[in-house]
């Protein structure tokens, strides 16, 4: 997933919220003329829904992708084994003017840690690998501390790697071609964020490292296993390793937003996102993936058994991220597992609600939007899920509350981005700035909605939480971003 927040917003002037591979800022917002296309493939054939649904959903989408914006925008729709809702909308090139359609190939960004987590249980299954051994097990070259963290932590995100996207030193829009051994210099002999276990902090660098363990206890290359155990058992014909040298039908071009409009995004040597975020694919395929893994003798329920698996944290606390790099959380009361993903140009977003036998897949062509597709998905499950979409206020915030409130916030045991946030007010707004108040970075408005209840002005389904402290005791917050629910507590003035 996307890295790097406070770097990007103090690069940007735009509004910042939460994205996938690498994590960055959210543009301004500003509008993009929407093509919707309901071309099917023979593998994705959509049963209408309701026509009023329908509708209600194909607005959802008009006014996310101008809002976003995104210059094109794939979905696919899966309730109870029938696809019901399949569309592209806008364009997958737009220097060609070429529409988006459900065969449009997009890389999927950090979606990829769910394959990646799947073909280690594959193997951990198969006894040739163990969760409770290091990582320097399996690659006895690697350097401390990161040759001393155990399987399990470099899986869930615990083990206290640094994220080699966030650091300053990495060269995250060089041109240039890198081998496995350049990236893993960037940040295995890094030390420690943290005693592995004891806290989770989103990092590429553990997923990095699994990508290599499966090389090597595999004997063939990470996009080779990949594509044998995975993509060809599963059906997915349209899914691949990320290769700007090769033709690949149907590929969407990737774009951000620059000072004059759109701009083409890098084209990234594969090498740097690898395990953590390198495969690309239509949101068919991503239908073929969940049946795949959840409704098919193709996974064995051992496997299943292993990638749904929760830790916990030295003080108790249960991973909301399960061995198989995929979030498992509720979202308005309902069980979902799902995973974003965002790299140079592009994003995307994976949600399987299991108990209702749903699934949504949404990907897209912009690199850091507005809010990212994880939002427009969960305004589709509203209408999927018959829960009422959420009414936004903007109602006055007292002084003497904003005043209580106000201040710089400790993230833990769980991070996603920088540890501090902080909050300030001013001319009646209270503001979210990210990496801290005194960082130098834009500030996020946010809108009050009672009950010490603030959403982004940008996206309604970044939202923040305030219980004003006691007795001179800090403030504490929970704030819903990017899918999971994270916890911080003021800190003392300096």
């Amino acid at each position: 997933m996307k890295q790097g927040v406070l770097r990007e917003l103090m690069r940007s002037s735009k509004a910042p919220g939460a994205q996938g591979w690498r994590r960055g800022v959210l543009p301004l917002l500003v509008g993009v003329a929407l093509l919707g296309t309901d071309a099917m493939n023979s593998e994705v054939k959509a049963e209408a829904l309701s026509p009023e649904t329908a509708a209600r959903i194909d607005a959802i989408i008009a006014n996310r992708m101008e809002a976003a914006p995104f210059p094109g925008l794939a979905i696919a729709i899966e309730r109870k084994g029938e696809v019901v809702y399949a569309k592209g909308f806008g364009k997958a090139d737009l220097e060609q003017d070429v529409p988006v359609t459900v065969d449009t190939v997009f890389p999927i960004g950090s979606i990829t840690k769910s394959f990646t987590g799947l073909a280690l249980a594959q193997l951990v299954v198969d006894g040739k690998v163990s969760i409770e051994e290091t990582a320097g097990h399996y690659l006895p070259d690697l350097p401390e501390p990161a040759r001393s963290v155990k399987v399990r932590n470099l899986l869930n995100h615990t083990g206290g790697l640094v994220n080699y996207t966030d650091l300053p030193e990495f060269p995250y829009n060089a041109r240039k071609e890198f081998t496995r051994e350049e990236m893993v210099g960037y940040f295995a002999s890094k030390p420690l964020m943290f005693k592995p276990g004891t806290a989770w902090s989103y990092s590429n660098s553990g997923t990095y490292l699994i990508g290599l363990i499966i090389e090597k206890v595999s004997g063939v290359t990470y996009d080779e296993y990949i594509r044998t155990h995975i993509l060809e058992p599963f059906g997915m014909s349209k899914s691949l390793y990320s290769d700007w040298t090769r033709l690949v039908p149907n590929r969407a071009h990737g774009y951000k937003k620059g000072k004059n409009g759109w701009q083409n995004a890098l084209q990234y040597d594969p090498t740097v996102p690898f395990s953590a975020g390198a495969i690309m694919s239509t949101v068919g395929d991503l239908l073929k993936y969940r049946r795949g893994v959840f409704a098919s003798d193709k996974t064995s329920q051992a496997v299943r058994d292993v990638i749904l698996k929760h830790d916990k944290l030295a003080d108790g606390t249960e991973i909301m991220y399960t061995l198989g790099c995929l979030g498992e959380t509720r979202f308005e009361g309902h069980r979902k597992i799902a995973h974003a993903g965002d790299i140079y140009g592009f994003s995307a977003n994976y949600a399987y609600y299991p108990d209702d036998d749903l699934v949504i897949v949404i990907t897209t062509n912009n690199q850091g939007g507005a809010f990212p597709p994880l939002s427009v998905e969960q305004k589709i499950a509203r209408e999927m899920l018959g829960v009422p979409q959420p009414v936004v206020k903007s109602l006055p915030v007292s002084a003497d509350f904003a005043a209580s409130v106000s201040g710089d916030y400790y993230f833990a045991p769980y991070r996603f981005g920088p540890e501090v946030h902080g909050f300030s007010f001013k001319d009646g707004q209270l503001y979210l700035n990210f990496g801290g108040t005194k960082s130098g970075g834009p500030a996020l408005p946010l809108l009050y909605q009672g009950a010490g209840r603030f959403v982004s002005v940008v996206d309604d389904e970044h939202n923040v939480v305030f219980k004003p402290g006691k007795r001179g005791k800090p403030a504490t917050l929970t704030m819903q971003y990017y899918g999971g629910t994270f916890s911080a507590q003021q800190m003392s003035a300096k």
